[in-house]
């Protein structure tokens, strides 16, 4: 691996006698880690059904660093939405923001999800809106959100100036995640290395002014921003919170004892103190790669949010709702929800979520599409409400069974009906049942051999 001559030369002045630990550690292994999903299982329960070697990080909520080397994207754990495979200085962000059950959250720049999954982990009664520009990126958002069974999200594919417009002063809390020059990953992905250039940490950093100047438009008076990057350089970090913090009226805060445990304070650029309230994680801090976290809180005063009468979504019509409620009281035996139509389909929430004009890829929970009369069901309803449903077949962790749905294949069945598949107490996903087998409804774009 060569790293480049001039970002070496910057990391000298950056470091100064931690340099020569810096380079150390690209002789050692990244770290490894995952965050359990509280939407499904609890941490003492997850530990008796891994099979891996894991430990819990000291202070920080529901996340775990793995000790081995093992891969579990294949396992029945990640199917199941139990685990999000997640670095461990990544975490730090989220963990600084000390999430509270019941706010409203923006994560602004959300894609793939790590972080969005850690806040409504721990936020399933509030609303949490993740945004992600790129539609691709989107997907795969969508997909891990998902997975886990989350019903309190609304995900949004949209520049961030339109989506100021829709949510002028509605958020307690907002993370940006910012794009960067992604020096903190080095190690762990030597492909990052080549993609580096000179001039990458001014460009990040004017645009990484106009996404907070964004994401202040839209926090209350009184909340808290947590801006992070994998970046070391100050121009990306420190600059960009000095610059942020003095013209849009933020303070700087002191993180959380827990985050600060974990990380180097940040650096006193022009001799200005308050920024080594921030938190820089190197490899040589022996609990991840690199990763910078700032905690800010709005001083200055807010636009108030408000919503119009005239502004709502599209609602399904008189006979897609007679369908759907129908297949609910049948299924879950309620139908007590509030119903959402966004292209061909309908999607429910127990949350009502402030209204969105375009550029939306989910809200709340995917029920399905009315085809012909009749509801398709789509695979998010099993993973959000599979435990509800009346029709369930419950298999141990290590049943054969588990393996062959996750193929693809039927199992046997004593059910009538749309059933929900279930691992140790955990939605898989759907089937109709009928004649003692199940037909399998888990998307083919998910099936593959366990582990």
């Amino acid at each position: 691996m060569q790293l480049p001559d001039i970002y070496l030369d910057r990391m000298k002045d950056l470091l100064k006698s931690d340099y020569d630990k810096y380079i150390a550690c690209f002789s050692k292994n990244a770290k490894r880690g995952f965050t359990v999903n509280q939407n499904y299982i609890k941490n003492s329960d997850f530990l008796k059904i891994f099979a891996f070697n894991a430990k819990p990080i000291e202070g920080f909520k529901n996340c775990f660093e793995l000790l081995t080397e093992e891969k579990l994207g294949k396992t029945v754990y990640f199917h199941a939405g139990l685990i999000y495979m997640q670095e461990p200085s990544s975490m730090l962000a989220v963990n600084a923001m000390e999430v509270c059950d019941g706010e409203k959250i923006l994560d602004l720049c959300s894609a793939p999800g790590g972080k969005t999954s850690q806040i409504l982990s721990i936020n399933q009664a509030g609303i949490v809106v993740a945004n992600e520009i790129v539609k691709s990126r989107a997907s795969i958002l969508q997909s891990n959100i998902e997975r886990q069974g989350f019903k309190n999200c609304l995900i949004t594919s949209l520049e961030t100036e339109k989506l100021a417009e829709n949510f002028l002063g509605y958020f307690d809390k907002i993370l940006v995640d910012a794009p960067c020059s992604g020096e903190g990953m080095f190690r762990k992905d030597q492909s990052t290395i080549s993609e580096w250039n000179a001039g990458l940490a001014e460009y990040n950093h004017q645009r990484q002014l106009e996404i907070l100047k964004q994401a202040d438009k839209m926090l209350k008076t009184g909340g808290t921003l947590i801006y992070s990057t994998c970046t070391f350089n100050v121009t990306e970090n420190e600059h960009t919170v000095l610059k942020f913090s003095s013209e849009f009226g933020y303070s700087i805060q002191e993180l959380c004892d827990e985050v600060k445990d974990k990380v180097s304070s940040g650096k006193a650029v022009g001799g200005n103190v308050e920024l080594t309230k921030c938190g820089r994680c190197y490899p040589f801090n022996d609990f991840g790669e690199g990763q910078f976290v700032a905690k800010l809180v709005k001083q200055s005063e807010a636009e108030s949010y408000k919503s119009s009468k005239k502004d709502n979504y599209q609602q399904p019509s008189k006979a897609e709702l007679t369908i759907a409620k129908e297949f609910l009281v049948e299924t879950i035996g309620r139908a007590d929800f509030n119903y959402y139509k966004v292209g061909n389909n309908i999607f429910i929430s127990e949350v009502d979520f402030p209204f969105v004009k375009y550029g939306i890829i989910n809200i709340g929970v995917r029920l399905g599409e009315i085809v012909k009369n009749r509801l398709v069901v789509h695979h998010q309803f099993f993973k959000a409400f599979g435990k509800e449903m009346k029709n369930k077949i419950d298999l141990a962790i290590y049943d054969e069974r588990v393996n062959q749905y996750i193929s693809g294949n039927e199992i046997a069945s004593d059910k009538t009906g749309y059933v929900c598949v279930l691992v140790n107490g955990v939605p898989l996903g759907g089937g109709k049942a009928s004649g003692g087998k199940l037909k399998n409804h888990y998307p083919k774009a998910l099936r593959g051999q366990i582990v």
